[in-house]
């Protein structure tokens, strides 16, 4: 080709890109994903101006450059087309450039030069887009910042810039993998002004970086649409903040402890009758417990403490053991967690033989719960698990039973059935062998009236919505297993108890573990779906029990696959309860405070007789943990006999929140 023909094409491909619109529309089609129609290249190109412009002329004249071609699923940019783009994005860089020189704030808090290949980078490593379109959307950006009269930018509104760009390219997915964790400032300003007094600076940074982990968690740990199950309240994740990093709960004999102890401090069991010997062994119980207390967020259920840990400080008759120091490191261990919530839970097992002195507890024993309760006014106290005998049915269960109904003590109390080997820890999971160490991975919850919701009184679509939702809810249990294994088997603190103290396999230890899945809002959802409460109508109790065995089926066949652990447990008292979407009136315009963890509802007319009788057929069906909570009322029999009623039934386990109301 000879100079002038090439001058001629020259001239007339820069005439044809002389205005404006065409190197936007150019721009726009390099882009694009996708061929654009006339329609969407004129809405994007022109926006309200649609008027104002001929765009077939502009787009026929970059046809006739062989800069664009179209087709019927759009307009696209040729090969050429796209050269030539890149030409006039490099011409542009250069000359606003020249034009100024823009500084950026750095998220380091450092000043530096606005440099455009910074922002590829960040798009190709964080946001693990192409180089080619992030190339494109650098390039845009930078368009979009020339035009501004901003001098001074920061990484924030750069951010916001991107972020922007990436949306109207249709990047959604970019977007959110590049969405910046941390708390608005408006709610940082509220927390810092906060009239709180139980908010110690350490507190308020523990504050902020619980939003931080949280975000991250939900943004970026979590498929989408599993993370929109928390947020629309369709199911309950517990601790949030640490759900990626711990387990939920632990539980461990107290002999496994004691034997490490003696072990490591070569303490000899017969000659703790010491008191300093005594006084360090309190020290090292106490600092063990500590170091265990980072690695689970709910509780520490030590099993046998009466036999394994207070044996340790028998006393001769008539002599006493100051248990003080003990019951007040344990009252100071709650606060260590900064929630106002207890953290420890101390099983006590009672052979059912009466002491000497005809008493259910020993003179050991009945020293450090009457220390325990001389200091736990001001304290949150640890959650006591008593195995019933059939002692506790006598005039002296029942007088050491009452000893516990005061306002302060009622709800830290758990008596579990000594005919069956199992206890619970607090969120009411069941550990079936109390002389093995368990991890208790974690509890999720489903929101069992958003179903009832949602079903609109179909009865197959309820049944088919929980089967959607437990299969989500299996989903969640393979991610916190592998994000909580990842994290902690790095660990050398970790790795040093799974051996010493849990005596078990790294590669075993979270496969085996228990994996509580539990619901909430059953009466709500009852009472939507049919109408009427379940302990007030068969066609209540009897699709309610149909749903719950869906679930136990569900989950049977689904440990069987897996060779997993999974369990169906009952709901608890926490904040999931309160903090629930339908908070308020519900569609029969009734007041609703909050969930109840409760299976039969506290204000039902059933008798006690009747309840026992209801509550038995829900706890054959929730085999990995349930707690009789109903109020027990003296009006109708006598605490003794309602006692008897319950230690002579199968109920497995009977908690003294709310129940007894001294006269």
């Amino acid at each position: 080709m000879d100079a002038d023909k090439k001058q001629t094409i020259l001239e007339k491909q820069l005439k044809t890109l002389s205005q404006k619109i065409r190197i936007d529309i150019l721009k726009k089609l390099k882009n694009a994903q996708i061929p654009l129609s006339f329609s969407k290249l004129q809405k994007e190109v022109l926006g309200h101006n649609l008027s104002t412009v001929n765009l077939s002329f502009h787009l026929n004249t970059l046809k006739k450059s062989e800069l664009i071609f179209s087709s019927e699923e759009g307009y696209t940019i040729t090969f050429l087309g796209e050269q030539i783009t890149d030409k006039i994005l490099s011409i542009e860089e250069i000359l606003n450039k020249q034009k100024k020189t823009r500084m950026i704030r750095t998220s380091k808090y450092s000043k530096e030069l606005f440099d455009m290949s910074k922002i590829e980078e960040y798009l190709v490593i964080e946001g693990d887009l192409e180089r080619h379109l992030a190339r494109q959307i650098a390039h845009e950006v930078e368009e979009r910042l020339s035009k501004t009269n901003i001098d001074y930018m920061t990484a924030p509104l750069m951010r916001e810039y991107i972020n922007g760009v990436l949306l109207e390219n249709g990047l959604e997915d970019v977007r959110h993998k590049l969405t910046r964790l941390g708390t608005p400032p408006f709610e940082v300003f509220q927390l810092f002004d906060s009239k709180n007094k139980e908010l110690t600076p350490g507190g308020f940074i523990k504050r902020l970086g619980s939003d931080v982990s949280e975000q991250f968690l939900l943004l970026n740990l979590l498929p989408k649409n599993l993370a929109d199950l928390y947020l629309s309240g369709e199911i309950a994740l517990l601790y949030l903040n640490y759900w990626s990093l711990r387990p939920l709960s632990l539980y461990l004999n107290t002999s496994t402890l004691i034997d490490y102890l003696f072990k490591k401090y070569t303490y000899n069991p017969q000659n703790n009758r010491n008191w300093a010997e005594s006084n360090n062994l309190i020290i090292h119980f106490m600092d063990l417990l500590y170091k265990l207390s980072e690695f689970y967020s709910e509780d520490l259920l030590l099993g046998d403490f009466n036999t394994h840990f207070l044996s340790c400080f028998e006393i001769p008759k008539n002599n006493s053991f100051n248990f003080d120091p003990l019951t007040s490191q344990l009252l100071r261990f709650n606060t260590h967690f900064n929630d106002d919530k207890s953290h420890l839970s101390l099983g006590f097992n009672n052979k059912g033989e009466l002491t000497e002195d005809h008493s259910i507890l020993n003179q050991t024993e009945r020293q450090f719960l009457n220390s325990l309760n001389l200091q736990c006014r001001d304290h949150i106290r640890p959650l006591l698990i008593f195995k019933w005998s059939n002692n506790l049915s006598t005039d002296l269960g029942t007088s050491f039973l009452k000893s516990f109904m005061t306002d302060s003590i009622n709800g830290d109390l758990y008596i579990c059935n000594n005919n069956y080997s199992n206890m619970l820890n607090s969120t009411i999971i069941q550990i079936s062998n109390p002389n093995e160490n368990k991890i208790i991975l974690d509890k999720i919850l489903m929101n069992l009236h958003t179903i009832s919701v949602e079903a609109n009184q179909n009865d197959s679509k309820f049944l088919e919505l929980v089967q959607d939702k437990l299969n989500s809810i299996f989903e969640l249990f393979k991610y916190k297993e592998n994000l909580v294994q990842k994290k902690l088997n790095s660990l050398k603190q970790w790795n040093f108890f799974v051996s010493e103290i849990f005596d078990q396999k790294f590669d075993e230890i979270f496969r085996e573990s228990i994996k509580s899945i539990s619901f909430f809002g059953l009466n709500e959802a009852i009472l939507n779906h049919c109408g009427i409460e379940l302990d007030r109508t068969e066609n209540s109790e009897v699709f309610s029990l149909k749903v719950l065995s869906l679930m136990k089926k569900l989950i049977k066949e689904r440990n069987e696959v897996d060779n997993n652990n999974f369990i169906l447990s009952q709901p608890h008292y926490d904040s999931y309860l309160k903090n629930s979407w339908h908070n308020g009136i519900s569609q029969y315009k009734q007041s609703i405070n909050q969930y109840s963890s409760r299976i039969i509802r506290s204000e039902s007319n059933l008798s006690i007789k009747k309840k026992i009788v209801l509550y038995q057929k829900f706890q054959k069906i929730i085999n990995g943990g349930t707690l009789f909570i109903e109020k027990i009322s003296e009006d109708e029999v006598s605490f003794q006999k309602c006692l008897n009623l319950l230690f002579n039934s199968k109920i497995r386990a009977i908690s003294f929140r709310d129940c007894f109301t001294k006269k």
